[in-house]
């Protein structure tokens, strides 16, 4: 994918975020930040607050929202990743590694980046770890 339409697709997944809101009753919540990240839309870097439903097993994701502020790619990281999460296996989600978000965001992302992309993946661990 050239690198126009890559800009499109992030830009489109920041400015309309897909799972974008609050849960009524989510069963594992956390929320990260990367302030490292900073600029002039978000001076104190980027925040995702990450919420989760899980099937009653506790092992499938049923639903998923976040909120948050940001970089570009820490918005649209957390929409891309979400609409990826939905339906998928708590156990599979934790092993999402560097390769797997870079071709979610179709681009390859130097380590500073990765952080802004991966934030939610981050913040999902840390609601995993915490409900364990």
């Amino acid at each position: 994918m050239d690198d126009k339409l890559v800009q499109e697709m992030l830009g489109d997944h920041s400015r309309n975020p897909r799972n974008y809101g609050e849960l009524q009753s989510p069963d594992i919540e956390a929320e990260m930040t990367n302030p490292q990240c900073v600029g002039p839309t978000h001076p104190d870097g980027d925040r995702v607050s990450l919420q989760v439903a899980l099937s009653d097993e506790g092992n499938i994701i049923e639903a998923v929202r976040f909120t948050g502020d940001g970089c570009t790619l820490s918005q649209a990281g957390a929409s891309l990743l979400s609409e990826q999460m939905v339906g998928t296996a708590v156990s599979e989600i934790i092993e999402w590694d560097n390769e797997y978000i870079e071709e979610r965001v179709r681009m390859e992302l130097t380590p500073s980046r990765l952080q802004c992309a991966e934030l939610v993946l981050t913040a999902f661990r840390q609601a995993v770890e915490d409900h364990d």
